[in-house]
């Protein structure tokens, strides 16, 4: 049943009282849906609590919870003798802002560990990590697993787990998907050798970003095909070198969002050109959505998937970054078309993910706690982005130049003709920095140098003096 949310407005809010997900979740996402499409515009007041309850005939407690769900999420503000409010600043212009929250500091038990040491990649943030909530989880589901639990079977994953992927993708990336496309995946390594399996065959060719992901060129060469470098330019790879060195290959692998490891983000021409090849070759395109969630300039492009019509293009993305290394968990969308060929390939080629942390995954997401964890995150990594950023301006700009992607966890430092990355990346093991270099992600002997420094899993403070090291380094070296 529908009912006007507000007196003067034609917007409606809906609840299914037969639907699994809680009413307050189904409260707080539709208005969420309303603030981020514009139909309710910042500083628009809403419904108190009990004249809401009251229309929707719920109890007050679940509309109070729904909207104390969207204040924390930065979405709705509440303030004595004006009632609640939509924000006057979005979650998306907050990133830009100095985050007003800080850090909790919470002693825990087992070994002590060596600190890692900046800017060693890889890392998120584990003293923001939601441990209590994510325990409780674990336990509620394997204390008395169900047996639909024990005997479960699927090789493409959790079902639950996977409507809240489409979910997810839908609202964050715009990629329209039945959970029955998605396969829950043990990480990059598995959702590659899966892909490779199902749509390659030996002696394929295959574009692939130069510089680009070592790893996905290495596991996808395992199986046979040619790996094609392909540069890169400011719009990511180029479609038309891709066409000179091999015209008719098989597939692409490219990551639009934030290319990896240069930072660039691929503009709507350049997505457009490259789909339009696949569709002259019949070549199939494969997106790897690296840690598209952490955006902190502008607002992110749809997902190649969501522009392409003709089942051209497979999607992967993984849980390591935008959540925990840990929970060992990625993901592939297929199209429609391919559903079949890759299911019988998951049944006769290895064992699934494992199901543990599947179920609480997935409670996790349709919780709407995932995506305010991303936020959260997303707001404490855009200070620390800032204040690398700030560390390192003081340099001659002569030592290098500061790509700082708008996405990603970690900023590209351009080296000068002369330096060499690989020399500098010692010199600095030495003095307790840890940093990958940029000549490392070619696969041709003609090689770009610079620094990656990663920043997600170290303080403001830490980073500022690991930058320091790094500018008395490179004076050191001029």
């Amino acid at each position: 049943m529908s009912r006007p949310l507000l007196g003067t407005s034609a917007s409606e809010i809906g609840i299914d009282r037969d639907d699994r997900e809680p009413i307050q979740q189904q409260i707080a996402r539709q208005l969420r849906a309303l603030v981020l499409s514009g139909r309710l515009k910042p500083q628009t007041k809403l419904p108190s609590t009990r004249a809401l309850s009251e229309e929707l005939a719920v109890a007050r407690a679940t509309v109070v919870e729904a909207y104390e769900q969207l204040s924390s999420e930065g979405y709705l503000e509440t303030r004595s003798g004006s009632g609640t409010r939509v924000a006057a600043e979005l979650p998306e212009a907050l990133l830009t802002s100095p985050p007003r929250e800080k850090a909790k500091h919470m002693a825990r038990g087992g070994p002590k560990r060596e600190p890692a040491r900046p800017f060693r990649s890889g890392l998120v943030d584990w003293e923001n990590f939601p441990h209590e909530d994510w325990g409780k989880l674990l336990g509620r589901f394997w204390r008395n697993p169900p047996v639909t639990l024990l005997e479960h079977n699927d090789p493409f994953g959790w079902l639950p787990l996977r409507e809240a992927i489409a979910r997810h993708l839908y609202e964050w990336r715009g990629i329209s998907c039945a959970a029955e496309q998605v396969i829950v995946t043990a990480g990059g390594i598995d959702a590659f050798d899966l892909i490779g399996r199902a749509v390659l065959q030996p002696g394929d060719e295959v574009w692939f970003e130069e510089p680009g992901y070592p790893t996905a060129r290495r596991v996808f060469s395992l199986g046979g095909v040619t790996a094609v470098p392909v540069p890169v330019d400011a719009e990511g790879l180029v479609v038309a070198a891709g066409r000179e060195r091999a015209a008719k290959a098989r597939a692409a692998f490219v990551t639009p969002a934030r290319q990896y490891p240069t930072g660039v983000t691929m503009p709507l021409a350049r997505r457009l050109e490259l789909l339009d090849w696949a569709a002259e070759v019949n070549a199939t395109v494969i997106e790897d959505d690296y840690d598209s969630e952490y955006r902190y300039v502008g607002k992110p492009l749809p997902a190649l998937m969501s522009l392409e019509a003709s089942a051209r293009v497979i999607y992967t993305g993984t849980f390591s970054k935008v959540f925990s290394p840990i929970v060992r968990l990625g993901y592939i969308v297929v199209p429609k078309p391919l559903v079949k060929r890759f299911r019988e390939e998951r049944l006769s080629h290895g064992a699934p993910p494992s199901l543990m942390a599947q179920p609480a995954l997935a409670e996790f997401m349709a919780s709407g706690a995932f995506a305010i964890h991303i936020r959260r995150m997303r707001r404490i990594y855009a200070a620390r982005r800032r204040a690398l950023i700030e560390a390192l301006k003081p340099a001659d700009g002569s030592l290098y130049t500061v790509d700082a992607s708008p996405a990603g966890l970690m900023l590209l430092l351009r080296l000068p003709p002369g330096v060499a990355d690989e020399d500098l990346v010692q010199r600095l093991g030495r003095r307790g920095i840890e940093c990958q270099s940029l000549s490392s992600h070619y696969a041709g002997r003609s090689r770009r140098q610079g620094l990656l420094l990663s920043f997600a899993g170290f303080s403001e403070g830490d980073l500022e003096n690991a930058a320091s090291d790094v500018i008395a380094e490179m004076r050191r070296r001029s």
